[in-house]
């Protein structure tokens, strides 16, 4: 990693409403589901693994759901708040970006997927401070420096991969300005489909109830 000054540009706040679905060694699990409404970015998931995958990986949870929220600056320049909870903890993590002393260039991580289209077209886009919004709840605030990292994939699509204290955690196929493939590490992947019907078929009748609750 370079010592270079950390660039980020302002984020594309287009409205948007996207599904994918996730897959943990090629079965589907779980749905991944993010909005962007306005200056709100909402995103939601949750997965289940099979019983044998549970019982070859005894550390896999019987399910888990996430929810987290970022309230962007009108011109996208920065954050004010960001909010996460998950069936992991046992309440909800709310962290003001002023009142907690974080600079403008501290970007949530779950806000880091509106910058990888940008990272595919421009070149290196490097995060000075990686926001961990869970971290609170194992203790205090981490936020490891991290870095989009963009590489030919051929055929006119570029894999960015987004590595925080040099190791990678997560590598997305960017096509036309579009993500249309994301890798998660350890066998998880993400794809998007249509809608809320195809990214939660067949699943957990626990996942497919929190994908269908009001985004609050």
């Amino acid at each position: 990693m370079t010592d270079t000054a950390p660039v980020r540009p302002s984020l594309d706040l287009t409205p948007f409403e996207r599904w994918e679905a996730v897959t943990l060694d090629g079965e589907h699990v779980g749905f991944l589901h993010r909005v962007l409404d306005g200056t709100l970015l909402t995103t939601r998931m949750g997965f289940a693994p099979t019983p044998a995958q549970r019982r070859a990986r005894p550390e896999l949870p019987e399910r888990y759901l996430a929810q987290s929220q970022v309230s962007f600056t009108a011109d996208g320049t920065s954050w004010d708040w960001t909010s996460h909870e998950d069936s992991a903890g046992a309440q909800r993590v709310r962290i003001d970006r002023e009142r907690a002393g974080l600079d403008a260039d501290v970007l949530p991580s779950y806000a880091e997927y509106l910058l990888l289209a940008v990272a595919a077209a421009d070149g290196p886009v490097v995060v000075a401070a990686r926001l961990e919004e869970s971290s609170p709840l194992q203790g205090g605030l981490r936020m490891p420096r991290a870095e989009l990292r963009p590489a030919d994939a051929g055929d006119g699509d570029v894999s960015v991969t987004v590595v925080a204290d040099g190791a990678p955690l997560g590598a997305h196929l960017v096509r036309d300005g579009a993500v249309v493939a994301s890798d998660w590490g350890g066998g998880t992947a993400s794809t998007p489909v249509a809608g809320r019907a195809e990214a939660t078929e067949g699943l957990d009748e626990h996942v497919v109830t929190f994908s269908g609750m009001p985004l609050v």
